[in-house]
């Protein structure tokens, strides 16, 4: 089993109720597993995030599009981070 710290940010920390937390998944997963995962236990996940405009997905500081989009493999300790773009003036 591979350990993964997802953190998020957002709308998505708004749906989830949560900054912060642990998911448990086989050994050989990857990124499209863990959103899959998260689909299931926060209804509308996918949904979303599909909805946000410029949202980054960062794979132990990494762009997961940079480094194998959604078939990015996930590894015991990896930390995934979604983050919405933010706007300011």
């Amino acid at each position: 089993m591979a350990s993964i710290k997802v953190i998020f940010f957002g709308q998505l920390r708004t749906l989830t109720g949560t900054r912060e937390t642990t998911i448990a998944l086989e050994d050989n997963s990857v990124l499209s597993h863990l959103i899959s995962h998260l689909d299931k236990e926060y209804k509308d996940f996918e949904t979303q995030m599909n909805s946000i405009n410029g949202l980054r997905i960062l794979i132990n500081g990494q762009e997961y599009e940079l480094i194998g989009g959604l078939k990015t493999p996930l590894h015991d300790g990896d930390t995934v981070v979604f983050l919405p773009p933010i706007f300011g003036g």
